[in-house]
C-alpha cells in the first residue's frame, strides 16, 4: 500500500516545476507593488525590490536586491525618473528583464514642476486603475499561458481602483480648493484630482534639505494664503516642517505619499491620506 507522501508525490513535483517556471516581477517600490501583486494574482512571483517605508527616489539597493533584480523576468516601475535606480540596475546587473516604466507608456496630463517631469502620479487613483490595466497587459504578453486570468485579475483592480477614486473625489468634496503646504513636490496629481491647491512645498527638489529661504517663504504663504496646516512625510526627517508650522502657527500632519508599514496597501494609504485631510481643514 502506498503512503500518503507517495500518493502526494506527482502533485508535489507539478507544483515545484510550476513555481520554478512562473515569471518573476520586480517592482520598485510598495503602492505599485500592492497593485501588481494583485493583478499577478499568484500566476507570477511579485517581489518588491525597496522595502516599505523607503523613498523611490533615493533607494539604494544591496547585493542581495540586485541579484533579485538580475533574476527577474519584468521589472515593473513608476518611471518619469522617480526610481531610475531600477532601469540602472536592470541594465548593469546583466539582467534580460523586461522594464516597464508605468508614467512612460501610459496616456496622461503630465505636471511639470519647473523644468522637470513631475512623477508621482500614482497619487491619483485614475491612473492607478489605468497603470493596473497596462500591467495585465504587459503580464499577458510575457506569460500567454495566463493570459486571460492577468486581463480578469487587471480589469478587476483596475475597477476597484476607479471606485477609490470616485468615493475620494466624493469624501474630499467638503474641503475643495483647501491650501497643501507639503514637505516636497509630492501632491501635485492628488491635488489636481480632488480639487486641492499645492500652496508651497519647503523642498521643491526632492533629495535636498529646504533651505532658509523656501521654509521662510513657506511660513510668509501660510500666513498669506490662509493655509491651515503643515504636512511632514513619513520617508524623510520631520524637523523642517515642525519648524515650518510652529513658525507659522499652524498644526503639523502627515501625509505618505510611498507606502508605509501602517498603510501597506495602496488604497489604504489613500484613505489614510484623505482622512488626514479631513482633520486638518476641518477643525
Amino acid at each position: 500500500m502506498r503512503t500518503t507522501y507517495q500518493k502526494l508525490w506527482p502533485l508535489l513535483a507539478a507544483l515545484s516545476v510550476s513555481q520554478a517556471g512562473a515569471v518573476k516581477v520586480i517592482v520598485s517600490f510598495q503602492p505599485l507593488y500592492d497593485v501588481v501583486t494583485r493583478v499577478a494574482g499568484g500566476k507570477a512571483q511579485v517581489e518588491r525590490a525597496a522595502p516599505i517605508g523607503a523613498s523611490p527616489h533615493t533607494f539604494d539597493p544591496t547585493l542581495r536586491d540586485i541579484r533579485r533584480i538580475k533574476e527577474a523576468d519584468l521589472a515593473v516601475m513608476a518611471g518619469l525618473g522617480a526610481d531610475a535606480w531600477l532601469e540602472k540596475y536592470v541594465k548593469s546587473s546583466g539582467s534580460k528583464a523586461r522594464v516597464l516604466k508605468l508614467g512612460d507608456s501610459m496616456t496622461f496630463n503630465r505636471r511639470r514642476e519647473g523644468n522637470a517631469t513631475d512623477p508621482h502620479w500614482w497619487l491619483d487613483a485614475s491612473l492607478m486603475a489605468q497603470a493596473a490595466r497596462r500591467t495585465g497587459q504587459e503580464l499577458a504578453a510575457l506569460d500567454p499561458g495566463n493570459a486571460a486570468t492577468y486581463r480578469a485579475n487587471a480589469e478587476r483592480e483596475a475597477r476597484a481602483l476607479e471606485s477609490l477614486h470616485a468615493e475620494l473625489k466624493r469624501t474630499l468634496a467638503p474641503v475643495r480648493g483647501a491650501k497643501l503646504v507639503t514637505f516636497h513636490n509630492a501632491f501635485g496629481y492628488f491635488a489636481r484630482a480632488y480639487g486641492l491647491e499645492v500652496a508651497a512645498t519647503l523642498a521643491p527638489v526632492h533629495g535636498v534639505e529646504p533651505s532658509v529661504q523656501s521654509m521662510t517663504r513657506a511660513v510668509t504663504t501660510i500666513r498669506r494664503t490662509g493655509a491651515k496646516a503643515v504636512f511632514a512625510e513619513p520617508q524623510l526627517p520631520p524637523g523642517p516642517a515642525r519648524t515650518v508650522a510652529r513658525e507659522a502657527g499652524v498644526p503639523l500632519y502627515t501625509l505618505d505619499p510611498e507606502g508605509s508599514a501602517q498603510n501597506p496597501s495602496y488604497a489604504g494609504m489613500m484613505r489614510a491620506n484623505r482622512d488626514t485631510l479631513l482633520r486638518a481643514f476641518k477643525r
